[in-house]
């Protein structure tokens, strides 16, 4: 047996280290945070309205009273689903406030009012809805916090299939 020649040993050692340094990188590589969306749902254009929560009136169109004894906001957003099966939005969670929950205007008579969604927000497969002003919208009853212009707070949304999607939404003027 013909022994290697120092050439070739070099090379085999030069490409040994080269393959350990090439996965001490790759381990040492984070992965990518997770983006605003799951499997086939997705959210973009994630925003909210600024409010206080001492001494604000309602939003328009809120005829409820103030719960919690803090003002009340609303976010808004479009829900995008690639999937091949339609899901629903069942329900919303944010720290920034006592209660969360998903509401629709509706119109009575000569009167706008909002109410609570029962059954959650169908996204078709391959398609989207907005939720928006005087549509469908989260409301955050009770805000615990001031909700300035420029601020941001993160949003998880839950829905039927059982996915969850964690969103920034961003404090801004309708």
């Amino acid at each position: 047996m013909q022994s290697k020649s120092f050439s070739e040993r070099r090379a085999g050692v030069v490409l040994s280290a080269l393959l350990i340094l090439w996965l001490a990188v790759a381990a040492c590589t984070p992965t990518p945070a997770p983006s605003a969306s799951g499997q086939g749902l997705s959210a973009q254009d994630v925003w909210a309205r600024p409010a206080k929560t001492m001494g604000d009136a309602p939003m328009e169109g809120d005829t409820q009273p103030m719960q919690h004894g803090g003002a009340n906001s609303a976010v808004y957003m479009r829900l995008t689903n690639d999937g091949a099966a339609a899901d629903r939005l069942t329900a919303a969670r944010a720290d920034v406030s006592h209660a969360v929950e998903i509401h629709e205007t509706v119109m009575e008579g000569d009167v706008m009012r909002m109410q609570q969604v029962q059954d959650g927000i169908e996204i078709p497969a391959g398609g989207q809805i907005e939720l928006k002003p005087g549509s469908y919208h989260i409301m955050l009853i009770g805000l615990t916090r001031d909700l300035a212009v420029g601020d941001t707070f993160p949003v998880r949304l839950e829905f039927a299939s059982g996915e969850k999607l964690t969103v920034e939404a961003e404090v801004r003027q309708p």
